[in-house]
């Protein structure tokens, strides 16, 4: 399905009551100080996981009526907390129920969740959904494979909640489920492997994209046309990563999230730091194409910025070794090029890869070589 590109919303429905509730939290009090309830959206300043960390550090994000602590763990190392009052709990659970429901489960049916319980927020952010829904929750954890099996044959279990690697272990393991509500890695990011996890299960799999920091955030219907955002529970938005402006729908670009009604550690403006694109249709928005890298290690080359964890998307949608491969940019007479090697079997036709390159990414791929045994060196940028 083809959708046109618009503009995307300006901001989300009552910024000037957001704003004000969100002034008297420690953790917005200096950044909001001096912005006026009315002022536009974009001048409202982002959230970083740095600005978290510090507000953590000085004692900022505890609220007295919080009831849970879930934790979440930081990309520099160690963990922050994130604190959820019993009207966030519930109206998390209210939003991520229609979800569940518009992806096809069913109050009274048997879901195996095989996501961690301990420490981090893991299945916890799928438990209140299905909980509020009425399903008949099971949150088994990770790993487990032949116990895992056991309850999925002997409950006739008919939703399975998990990582897209297990699930497709767990098929390949003799594993049948109706309906697979697939999260925590690439999924539809990736040509092919969507098909590979259902061919192995025997039935429908969903992509599910959800941060510990947010909650549930978006999930496919059975229709596959794209990640609906739960609109009722965050508002989205897709910025370039280096300019902080939004960007026109459908181009790709940073996530940025915002929570409409949380009341304990409420993200305004938080940068997930994910790369994705983002329509907005008449039913709501919409993540087209999941969540298919990080902004991190960001390179302008030729031009157009290009981002190593996509292309490592790309290669492992190819069926190439996307874990052994060196991206390297190199100049002649002034001009950028790039060669990138991957480790494999010669496939059928290199000229297809190129042009498949240069459609995704939007610039030319100067040598493109796949090596039996090549040893990847990640990026190597050797422009001077």
């Amino acid at each position: 399905m083809t959708h046109t590109l618009t503009p995307q919303a300006a901001a989300p429905h009552g910024v000037p009551d957001l704003l004000a509730r969100l002034r008297a939290l420690p953790l917005y009090r200096a950044a909001l100080a001096h912005l006026p309830d009315d002022a536009p959206w974009s001048e409202v300043p982002f959230l970083t996981r740095d600005r978290l960390t510090a507000a953590f550090e000085a004692g900022e994000l505890v609220h007295p009526d919080a009831v849970r602590v879930h934790l979440t763990p930081h990309p520099g190392g160690g963990w922050l907390p994130e604190y959820a009052t019993r009207a966030d709990v519930d109206a998390h659970g209210r939003a991520s129920a229609a979800a569940f429901a518009r992806a096809g489960v069913r109050p009274g049916d048997h879901a195996q969740v095989a996501f961690g319980y301990h420490r981090f927020a893991g299945g916890w952010l799928m438990q209140d959904g299905l909980e509020a829904l009425g399903a008949k929750t099971l949150p088994f954890g990770p790993g487990e494979t032949e116990a895992q099996l056991d309850t999925l044959k002997r409950l006739n279990v008919r939703v399975l909640v998990s990582a897209p690697s297990f699930a497709q272990k767990l098929g390949e393991a003799g594993a049948r489920v109706e309906l697979l509500i697939a999260a925590g890695e690439p999924f539809t990011s990736i040509a092919g492997r969507r098909e590979r996890v259902e061919g192995a299960l025997g039935g429908l799999a969903l992509d599910c994209y959800a941060t510990s920091e947010a909650g549930l955030i978006a999930l496919e219907t059975p229709a596959k046309d794209g990640l609906r955002v739960l609109d009722d529970w965050v508002f989205v938005e897709v910025i370039d990563p280096e300019t902080g402006q939004p960007v026109p729908d459908g181009e790709r670009g940073e996530l940025v999230v915002t929570h409409l009604s949380k009341q304990a550690m409420p993200l305004l403006r938080f940068r997930t730091g994910d790369l994705t694109r983002l329509e907005r249709r008449p039913g709501g928005a919409v993540l087209p194409g999941g969540v298919f890298g990080n902004v991190g290690g960001m390179l302008k080359v030729k031009g157009v910025k290009l981002f190593p964890r996509e292309v490592a998307f790309w290669l492992a949608g190819h069926g190439l070794d996307h874990a052994q491969h060196t991206l390297r940019l190199h100049s002649v007479n002034g001009a950028d090029r790039i060669a990138l090697t991957v480790a494999g079997e010669t496939p059928p036709d290199l000229d297809d890869l190129r042009a498949d390159f240069q459609r995704r990414f939007a610039v030319r791929v100067d040598q493109l070589e796949v090596q039996p045994g090549h040893v990847g060196a990640g990026v190597q940028d050797d422009r001077h």
